[in-house]
């Protein structure tokens, strides 16, 4: 299993699981709920013995598991181990964030016609949560998985698309909007976006200016007001899983553009475009996270006046995480790949960070685990462990990783529950 455990696991599994955490009862009727679900809390009460409860949390397994697919696997396992277990599927700000974001918190989508990168109809969804907060996906608009290969050039793609889920969370009364940036086929610095919400971007004659990468080394004027008002004064955020800058060496062009279809020449133009247009954006271009999804985050931040969030905390918040946190004896997160960048804003560290703040141990699980990743046991990880029961090509792991992951997340369960007893004839339900 290649497993390594933190003494962790066992001085803190756990003073909660001492109590009946994450219970409430019901003075009327005399009994006792679950105060996420609402449900009868199986343990019957509290001061009674009840099944310890995990919290199965992990973004997607690329390639082999949604994270959806990937909480149900873990959820399995731990109840083999006669665990209860709650699954809460989540994204760092990147594909599949929306999903996970109307999945956890039980919202809804609507329909939306937009375009795609290349101005050809294309439908999309707009999700909405409770609290009528409305939730845009770019990469599922303007996504580079939606283009066929010969068809991928951001020198021709624009976001103009990204409008259309906007100005429908408008009219739709939505009270904030939020925008998941990545995975997106456009390194227009906004432009096609801001155009299409209103925006006059012009050249040095006062012609509009296609919003394409193409066309930012064109723009020579930018009025950004009428595109604000579009929005009604409804608050605009951005969420993403990167941090680059706008332009530069280590900016979208150079970083991100090759691959979505940018040869070394269009690179260097789109960033000298990048640049060129950064000074009509004012501060928003020099924020963290402005080149995320080929400029759309300086965009976003001169629209919405507010800089873009990591992807991984906005997913949390959006879903009730802290609340479902708090109703466990254990959690566990996990992606494909734990490694030195797991660090750097991604899934299961951002669970980690809220794990260790609510006193709750937490464990890692990756398709793939590194020996870099030891060092998030610096950042509280009770147990890093890879998946897998032997070596096998790449193809075939894929084929098995629900399996696999069910497997390992039993294991760890297993060895918690030595730490906080299992009833009596739970084990193997």
């Amino acid at each position: 299993m290649n497993t390594t455990m933190n003494t962790t696991m066992n001085t803190t599994m756990n003073t909660a699981a001492g109590t009946a955490a994450g219970t409430t009862v019901n003075a009327a009727a005399g009994t006792a709920s679950d105060p996420v679900t609402g449900l009868p809390d199986p343990a019957g009460g509290a001061g009674a013995a009840r099944r310890p409860r995990v919290l199965c949390a992990p973004d997607k397994f690329r390639d082999a598991l949604s994270a959806q697919e990937a909480a149900e696997a873990m959820a399995a396992g731990a109840r083999l181990a006669g665990w209860e277990a709650l699954t809460h599927p989540l994204a760092d700000g990147g594909e599949g964030s929306l999903e996970a974001v109307v999945g956890s918190a039980g919202g809804s989508y609507q329909t939306v016609d937009a375009v795609d990168p290349l101005g050809r109809p294309h439908r999309t969804r707009l999700g909405w949560l409770p609290d009528r907060t409305a939730v845009v996906e770019a990469a599922e608009v303007i996504g580079l998985a939606a283009l066929a290969p010969a068809d991928r050039d951001p020198l021709r793609s624009g976001s103009a698309g990204l409008a259309a889920p906007v100005l429908a969370a408008v009219a739709g009364g939505a009270r904030r909007i939020v925008v998941f940036l990545g995975g997106t086929a456009t390194v227009d610095g906004g432009t096609g976006l801001l155009a299409a919400l209103g925006a006059h971007l012009t050249d040095e004659r006062g012609e509009p200016v296609p919003g394409t990468g193409a066309g930012l080394a064109r723009i020579a004027h930018a009025d950004l007001a009428p595109a604000r008002r579009a929005l009604c004064g409804i608050p605009l955020e951005a969420a993403t899983d990167v941090r680059s800058p706008l332009y530069g060496p280590d900016g979208a062009a150079f970083v991100f553009g090759p691959q979505k279809g940018a040869g070394p020449r269009d690179v260097a133009r789109l960033d000298e475009g990048l640049r060129r247009f950064a000074p009509l954006l004012g501060s928003a271009a020099d924020v963290r996270g402005a080149g995320a999804a080929g400029g759309l985050g300086a965009a976003l931040t001169a629209l919405g006046e507010r800089p873009p969030l990591l992807g991984a905390e906005v997913v949390l918040d959006l879903t009730g995480f802290a609340a479902r946190l708090a109703t466990v004896d254990l959690c566990l997160s996990g992606e494909g790949r734990i490694d030195r960048s797991t660090a750097a804003g991604k899934t299961p560290h951002a669970v980690l960070t809220a794990a260790a703040r609510a006193g709750v141990p937490c464990a890692l699980v990756g398709g793939t685990v590194t020996a870099e990743a030891e060092e998030l046991y610096a950042h509280h990880a009770a147990g890093i462990v890879a998946v897998g029961r032997r070596p096998r090509p790449l193809a075939e792991a894929f084929t098995t990783t629900a399996d696999d992951l069910a497997t390992t997340v039993r294991a760890l369960c297993t060895l918690a529950g030595a730490f906080r007893p299992v009833p009596a004839g739970a084990a193997g339900r």
